[in-house]
């Protein structure tokens, strides 16, 4: 059974933990509203499951190209799930949140089943749901959709490909360099960033990306010169990446941050970083951009024509000893 049905309700868990700036009037009903349906769905009550859904609801399924339409349909879905897995627990995390309209919300991010309930998740889905405003019902699902995110054993990587190469991005106060190199495989992604800054000089940060099957999801991994790290997952939606990171730095503070990466042309990403966190205190956004290097110039000349080069030595111009002997150096005198 997929596990699609879960995804309805990822729309409001998320909010319990993740801060929105411009609706916090809006956390709490909706943070309540995430609590009653993890109680809901932990403890199988299929009645208050429906309950959140409104009458012509849809839970859509990009992958297997399927569409259930209507409470009665909905509660056959989760009916049928529940008699699966009934030992099923959810865990969610909202990527991003944004109020479209007065009455209607939107909402990314990932849904982690366990089928123990405790420790790793088993298995993580991507999603996208609507949240509606419906009179005295209150806030109530319009649609949940699972993101046909599956990408091919052979070449997992193929979407970050056009990340390899040098890069450069310019901000307040920071200079990043970063080079990339494409594994031969395709599988991996793997280079440095150098970081420059006024106070702290230039440090540099070696990083990973590969891909993790167990998961099924793109991860990465970096390592900074002092003996930092830090790990994330790479996040596809329609037209960019969220990259969602924590770490550890050498001195052993905590360290966390959203990062929402566009390809603006095969030359410039733009990198937005919201969510930061540095031991528990938050620090600002920052918006850059990443913009291709240049190739570095090298020489050309005509292969055909080697002498055309003064650079070029030809045979004719090398006397090659092939004497099986050897004089011995005649000594200096005292």
């Amino acid at each position: 059974m997929k596990k699609l049905p879960f995804l309805a309700f990822s729309l409001f868990a998320g909010l319990c933990h993740v801060p929105l700036v411009a609706q916090d009037d809006l956390v709490p009903a909706l943070s309540g509203f995430a609590e009653a349906f993890v109680e809901s769905y932990n403890g199988k009550n299929l009645d208050a499951i429906v309950a959140l859904y409104t009458e012509g609801a849809e839970i859509i399924d990009e992958g297997e190209s399927s569409l259930v339409s209507g409470r009665e349909e909905i509660r056959q879905l989760f009916a049928a799930s529940f008699a699966e897995s009934p030992n099923r627990k959810i865990g969610l995390e909202v990527l991003s949140v944004r109020q479209i309209a007065e009455t209607v919300m939107v909402e990314e991010g990932v849904a982690r089943f366990s089928e123990s309930g405790a420790g790793e998740a088993d298995s993580e889905v991507p999603y996208s749901a609507i949240l509606v405003k419906n009179g005295e019902s209150g806030w109530l699902i319009a649609t949940s959709r699972e993101l046909a995110v599956d990408p091919s054993e052979s070449e997992p990587l193929a979407a970050l490909h056009p990340l390899e190469g040098d890069w450069t991005m310019q901000g307040d106060q920071m200079r990043m360099d970063l080079s990339l190199t494409l594994a031969p495989s395709g599988r991996s992604l793997h280079g440095a960033a150098l970081v420059t800054t006024p106070s702290e000089g230039t440090m540099e940060t070696e990083i990973r990306i590969g891909y993790d099957a167990a998961r099924r999801q793109i991860r990465w991994w970096t390592f900074d010169e002092l003996g930092g790290y830090a790990q994330g997952t790479w996040q596809p939606l329609e037209d960019s990446w969220l990259v969602r990171t924590n770490g550890v730095t050498a001195s052993g503070e905590t360290s966390s941050a959203i990062q929402k990466l566009t390809f603006e042309s095969n030359n410039a990403v733009f990198w937005k970083s919201t969510h930061r966190f540095l031991d528990g205190v938050a620090l600002p956004d920052t918006d850059l951009r990443l913009v291709r290097l240049p190739p570095t110039p090298s020489l050309t000349f005509d292969e055909n024509h080697p002498a055309d080069r003064e650079d070029i030595v030809t045979i004719d111009e090398v006397v090659v000893d092939d004497s099986s002997e050897t004089e011995p150096p005649t000594p200096s005198k005292p």
